[in-house]
């Protein structure tokens, strides 16, 4: 079969090979809803909770394009917390500038920074014509207590001049344990600026999140505007004859929970969508060269492509580590 025939562009560069697409998921629907919901009444921070590996980051990447849509001229940002042995303020307002991409990040005080960054800030805001600055603060558990205060600066710099700053905070559970240590600490500041709302994120719970799942790989297209679905462009000779990923969602989903049950885990099934999505790139590239009118997936194809992933060794660790850093 003769690529440069059947697909548009070579197959080593669709985005799900270079694993830069995104599909949503009804965790991602249900967590955007909420989130949808804390901006249109500027409720000032939420934190957005769940485990690693469970697809966070992946999730804030689609938010953020959707909210493009959603909320013309919306000014958004998005940092990643730093991983640090303790906190450092002109690292801490580095970080950020870098994120806005301001051209002198590095340079002057700590005052200069934070002001620098107030005026970058309101430039974006500005250039929105909005009142309303959203903030994406991916791995956030990794905030100390001093850092929420010098986001408190931010925070109180930009409410001064009328501006609503919408921050979520995006972590494992060590976010709602923070929480918890303000609150028993009376450090109400920092909950009602960062942490009123809690909008939990889910993996892959059922038969059914698997169909939503792989219905995005059967309705996404690449190139856009084109009629190439992802399924047809990996199997376009078994596309045409029916083929579609929505009906291998049963054996699928019994794939992954004979894998669970094997490894002995007695805990309930919640497949992280980094693992789900890497299973059905597996099984879109490792396949693709079968293609025929009559390929289909079976059983023993989804057995050997979860095993392929690494689903369980990715839980064995997450088990012994359930706090493990992306």
């Amino acid at each position: 079969m003769s690529d440069s025939v059947l697909r548009p562009i070579p197959l080593d560069s669709h985005p799900l090979v270079q694993q830069t697409y995104i599909v949503p998921t009804p965790s991602i629907d249900t967590a955007y809803s909420q989130v949808k919901t804390c901006i249109r009444h500027r409720t000032p921070g939420a934190l957005l909770l769940g485990p690693s590996r469970f697809g966070k980051t992946y999730a804030v990447r689609y938010m953020d394009s959707a909210l493009k849509d959603d909320f013309p001229n919306l000014a958004s940002i998005g940092f990643t917390a730093q991983k640090k042995k303790q906190p450092v303020e002109s690292a801490f307002f580095e970080n950020l500038l870098m994120a806005v991409g301001h051209q002198e990040a590095l340079a002057g005080t700590n005052s200069a920074k934070r002001l620098r960054l107030t005026n970058k800030l309101m430039e974006i805001v500005d250039r929105s014509r909005r009142n309303v600055l959203n903030v994406f603060a991916d791995e956030a558990h990794r905030f100390e207590a001093t850092e929420y205060e010098w986001l408190w600066d931010v925070h109180d710099a930009l409410e001064k001049r009328s501006v609503r700053m919408i921050t979520f905070l995006i972590g494992n559970q060590k976010l709602k344990q923070q929480k918890s240590a303000f609150r028993e600490a009376g450090e109400t500041p920092i909950i009602s600026r960062f942490m009123i709302d809690e909008i939990p994120f889910h993996g892959v719970q059922s038969v059914e999140d698997a169909v939503t799942c792989l219905q995005g790989y059967d309705e996404a297209k690449y190139p856009e505007n084109s009629e190439w679905t992802y399924t047809r462009f990996f199997f376009p000779k078994a596309w045409q004859e029916g083929l579609r990923l929505t009906d291998s969602a049963r054996e699928l989903w019994t794939a992954f929970q004979a894998a669970h049950d094997s490894a002995g885990f007695l805990f309930p099934m919640e497949i992280p969508m980094t693992y789900f999505a890497r299973t059905v790139e597996i099984a879109c590239m490792d396949y693709a060269e079968k293609d025929c009118s009559t390929f289909r997936f079976n059983a023993a194809i989804w057995e050997k492509v979860v095993l392929d992933s690494k689903y369980v060794v990715a839980i064995e660790e997450l088990r012994i580590n359930p706090e493990l850093d992306h």
